[in-house]
């Protein structure tokens, strides 16, 4: 199950793009905070998905500008979009946080640097719970944002709120 296909095929549903309009969508979408994705893995993924006959590609040249590939979302392409929305559905997958090896390891430290690390900690998860904060308060009031990327907004906004309270247990409970 690829994530990075699914985004690609979903998002070419709304029309042909190049791989670099997508790239650049995506980026104004801040794909990254809610998925472990990268630039070179979108290119990649979309030629892969282009020599596997699930896109159409098109090169074109417009004016003075080099030539550029558009790709399509075709009826193979549309059909396995729907295969990976099905395991999607069934199949939600485990959380895991790239900090649960610096709390696995925190009673390995000594009492003064796991007071620091635990401040550290707690002040990153404040601030990542701001910026999520923010985030959401611009786009709601944006009126063109997808129902979708708001809900997931909200999620991770809920998410954040509950890692701050609980990074301030986590302080308490090493504090006492």
């Amino acid at each position: 199950m690829s994530y990075i296909d699914l985004i690609i095929l979903g998002y070419l549903q709304h029309g042909p793009k190049s791989a670099y309009e997508m790239v650049k969508e995506f980026e104004t979408w801040n794909l990254h905070y809610w998925l472990k994705i990268s630039n070179p893995a979108i290119y990649k993924n979309i030629v892969k998905l282009s020599d596997g006959g699930y896109l159409n590609s098109k090169i074109v040249k417009e004016g003075e500008m080099p030539e550029k590939t558009i790709y399509s979302l075709n009826e193979k392409g549309l059909v396995y979009f729907y295969q990976l929305m099905e395991y999607s559905s069934t199949h939600v997958g485990n959380i895991y946080f790239d900090f649960n090896a610096f709390i696995s390891n925190i009673d390995n430290l000594p009492k003064e640097k796991r007071a620091e690390y635990l401040m550290n900690f707690k002040s990153t998860i404040a601030h990542k719970h701001q910026m999520m904060d923010t985030s959401y308060k611009k786009q709601h009031e944006n009126p063109h944002k997808p129902d979708s990327a708001f809900l997931l907004l909200d999620l991770y906004k809920d998410l954040y709120s509950l890692l701050d309270k609980w990074s301030e247990k986590l302080k308490q409970h090493y504090d006492s």
